[in-house]
Parts: C-alpha cells; structure tokens; sequence
C-alpha cells in the first residue's frame, strides 16, 4: 500500500478546504438570488490534480513523484435551464420559454444578453431593464401611444391616439448561444459573451431554438431551494472533514518535531 507524507496530507485538505469554501460561496449564491428574476444558479465542479500528482514535484516541494495533490476547482459553472413563468400582467415584463437572451445595449457600445425580462419605459419612452440600459434593437414607444402588447413573435404592437387598429412599431430579437454555460457574468443579471460561449445566433422569436416571448410574465430563477440545502449541508460537512484533516496532520507533525527535538 502506497504511503502519503505527512506534508502531502496537509497540501491536500488545504486544497479540499479551498474547493469546499469555493462550493459554499457558489451555493450561498443561488440562494440569495432565489428571487432574483431569470437568474440562473451556479455550480462550482471539481477536479483531482492527477496531472500535477505524476510530474516531477518542483524544487522545494515536499511531495513525492505519485503521490496525491488534491483537488482544484476547474470551473464555476452556470446552469441556464428554464425557470418556472410567474404570471404578472405588466404590459413590459417579458419571458422567454426556450433558449434565447434580450440583447442589451451597454454604455461602451457593446451588447450583453440577460434572461430578466422585468423591462420599464424611460422618459425617453425607450424600452430598458430596470439597470436602465437601452434593449436592442431598440423600441421606443411614442407619447401618443394609448395601447401596446408583444406578440409571441416578439412584434410589438402599438395602437396610437385616433387610430382603430393596432401597428406593428418594431421587434425584439433574441439572441442564442451554442454553449450558453460559456457566457461571463459581469453582473446586473447581464452576461457577455467569450471564445467559450461562441457568437450569437440572432433571430426573431419563434423561428429556430430561440424561444418564444411571453408577454405579462416573468422567468422565476431555476434554483431549487431544497436541493441547494441539501448540496450546503454536503458541502459544509466536507468543509469539516478538511479542517479535521488539517488539525491532525498538524497535532502529527508536531509530535515529529519534538520527538526528533
């Protein structure tokens, strides 16, 4: 049976340690955002550092050649599977059932996607999130309005003063991504793109896998209450179990010291 220094046991709680604490944060997370609307929860993964346990330990390390290194987290990753449509009969809150995200024009000109879809009218009468950034393309809803709702397809449909039928004023696209989990948060539920997501694939809603928008609703958060406590208390208990570890790898490596003293 292989052995394990005393030193390596150290380096490899420490390592658990820092994982678990990673895990604990992602989930206290999704838990403080379990109200947020179209948030979508988090998931620290894992992995061993086999590749560091078969190279030849760097100078001034303890470790021996094969033996154990730990862990290390490799990726926090987001889960964008559908959350539950809370029923709001706002005229501008919107949902999206499928893969899509509104494009969101940010200040510096470029875009971000999001799934909150609890959008207001400035006094511009332009249509933005509640952070105040412009959706793209933009509508822009005029003073004279006396009626407006969206189509599935994402037309938007105004009926102005003296006018009997309703015009189409413009429509929201909507964005998808090949690897959605790729996207990175920059926070305000906004999300940019990178290498790792892919570009956008923009289309009008109801045609491709983008999804349909539902008026006068919005995407609750994809996070289950339950099963992140049950993942908390899992987390917690491991986080334990490591600075047991650490304790007595500790206590051992003192009786060492004073029994060679």
């Amino acid at each position: 049976m292989a052995s394990i220094s005393l030193s390596s046991l150290l380096r490899i709680a420490r390592s658990g340690l820092l994982s678990q604490q990673f895990s604990i944060d992602s989930i206290s997370s999704n838990i403080a955002n379990i109200n947020t609307t179209g948030y979508k929860r988090s998931r620290a993964e894992f992995q061993e550092l086999l590749v560091n346990a078969q190279k030849e330990p760097a100078a001034g390390d303890s470790r021996n050649l094969g033996e154990a290194a730990g862990t290390a987290i490799s990726a926090n990753q987001r889960i964008f599977s559908q959350g539950d449509l809370m029923t709001t009969n706002r005229d501008w809150d919107l949902a999206i059932v499928g893969d899509g995200f509104f494009q969101v024009q940010m200040p510096d000109g470029t875009t971000a996607y999001t799934r909150d879809g609890a959008f207001e009218i400035d006094g511009e009468g332009r249509l933005t999130t509640v952070s105040g950034y412009i959706i793209s393309p933009e509508v822009v809803i005029p003073p004279d309005a006396e009626s407006t709702f969206i189509n599935t397809d994402g037309s938007v449909m105004v009926r102005r003063r003296g006018e009997t039928d309703p015009q189409i004023l413009a429509t929201i696209s909507l964005a998808r991504f090949n690897n959605p989990a790729g996207l990175e948060s920059i926070g305000h539920n906004l999300y940019v793109a990178t290498g790792a997501s892919g570009e956008p694939e923009v289309a009008q809603p109801g045609s491709g896998s983008v999804g349909q928008i539902i008026s006068g609703a919005l995407e609750s958060a994809n996070v289950d209450l339950s099963q992140e406590m049950v993942d908390l208390l899992s987390a917690q208990r491991a986080y334990s179990l490591m600075t047991r570890a650490i304790k007595v790898s500790d206590d051992m490596l003192s009786m060492v010291n004073q029994m060679r003293g």
